[in-house]
């Protein structure tokens, strides 16, 4: 009997210690892995230049939420998690999901044609999923504007679907090939409005930005009164190495390949609500990360850690097999978002320049990164 009380004695001291063990790793301090990404991050911007900020979630929870350099240089004002960035090609993300919002209330099928709510000779043969894709064929409306834009006022999206009733000749057959084209999600736009018989910009707060609780996020809006709370403003270098606003530019205006201001805690509640499945039904969210086109090797060779292997586009995301990547690049923004599978770990870093790419930190932030989680919380995972 001595004995068996020993025995259960025991096993009750291993079974506390195992408690204990549990409670510290779900508390561990992350300062090291602070430091270490200021330390990167102080190497390139600082209180005279544009700059970053970043977010590093695990296991749902924010170890890192930072800010760093200038949102404004003229006003010296800092960037913060509540700063409000230029997204670039992070929207199409959201322009994906409120297609996706349609299909989940019975309104439209991403296999139907174009041509059925858009009439242009142009969509006869071009399907929705084509559009997401990048595999439609249509030419690049973005592309035509920057080069021939005339009027002294920005083109809006009705502009950008004007000119695709005009403009029928392709540039590939329709679904034969995969070739990045911001033109498509313009026409997404379009069919959201038809279908939900309201503004793209209205359906987009009202079905995705809200529900997540996105209170700061919104599509820009050159043509109202819009006021963005901390905006950051866009930079680059002049040939003299002197940082100039890229305000202005004649496509600022479009929206749904781009155009959406969002901050780290608007970008880290719609991240974890996808890690959550919250945003649509288990049906409709596991499209989000379903291939479409297979094999595109679109961004890889910005982040080394992908170079070499295959990917496949998704719903605005590039997807591997352990995780998805979104790269959002416009005038004097370079941003980044890494959503991985296999740990629950993401990764977001928006900058108001383009600095990110250049000197590639995309690379050495997630490096530092990745290593510091293989290191501390492989228990956790």
């Amino acid at each position: 009997m001595k004995y068996i009380l020993y025995i259960l004695a025991g096993l009750y001291l291993i079974s506390c210690g195992e408690v204990k063990k549990k409670e510290t790793d779900s508390t561990i301090d992350h300062g090291l892995l602070e430091v270490k990404i200021d330390s990167l991050f102080n190497q390139y911007f600082n209180d005279n230049t544009p700059g970053a900020a970043i977010l590093v979630s695990f296991e749902g929870k924010k170890i890192i939420t930072n800010g760093y350099g200038l949102s404004d240089l003229n006003k010296s004002l800092p960037i913060k998690a509540t700063t409000n960035m230029r997204s670039g090609s992070l929207a199409k993300q959201f322009t994906a999901l409120g297609i996706l919002r349609l299909l989940e209330q019975g309104k439209l099928d991403l296999k139907d044609s174009v041509y059925k709510y858009i009439p242009y000779p142009v969509f006869r043969d071009v399907t929705i999923n084509q559009l997401i894709s990048h595999t439609s064929g249509i030419q690049d409306v973005e592309y035509v504007f920057e080069d021939h834009w005339e009027s002294s006022n920005f083109p809006s999206n009705k502009d950008a679907i004007e000119w695709y009733s005009k403009n029928d000749s392709l540039n590939f057959k329709p679904g034969s090939k995969f070739e990045y084209n911001n033109g498509g999600y313009y026409v997404l736009t379009r069919i959201i409005e038809i279908v939900s018989d309201t503004s793209f910009r209205e359906f987009m707060q009202n079905e995705i930005f809200n529900p997540i609780g996105m209170n700061s996020t919104s599509f820009i809006d050159m043509s109202a009164s819009q006021i963005i709370k901390e905006k950051a403003l866009c930079y680059e270098r002049d040939s003299l190495l002197n940082w100039q606003t890229m305000e202005g530019q004649v496509v600022d205006d479009l929206v749904g390949a781009g155009g959406i201001y969002t901050n780290l805690e608007d970008y880290s509640k719609y991240v974890e609500a996808l890690r959550d499945k919250k945003i649509l039904t288990p049906e409709f969210h596991d499209l989000i990360f379903k291939p479409i086109s297979m094999n595109i090797e679109l961004h890889s060779e910005d982040m080394r850690t992908l170079k070499g292997k295959n990917s496949s586009y998704a719903m605005g995301w590039e997807v591997f097999d352990d995780m998805a990547v979104s790269a959002g690049l416009y005038y004097g923004v370079n941003n980044w978002s890494i959503f991985e599978f296999e740990r629950p770990l993401t990764i977001v870093i928006f900058t108001n320049n383009d600095i990110l790419f250049k000197e590639n930190l995309v690379d050495k932030a997630y490096t530092i990164i990745d290593e510091y989680f293989k290191n501390c919380c492989q228990q956790s995972i």
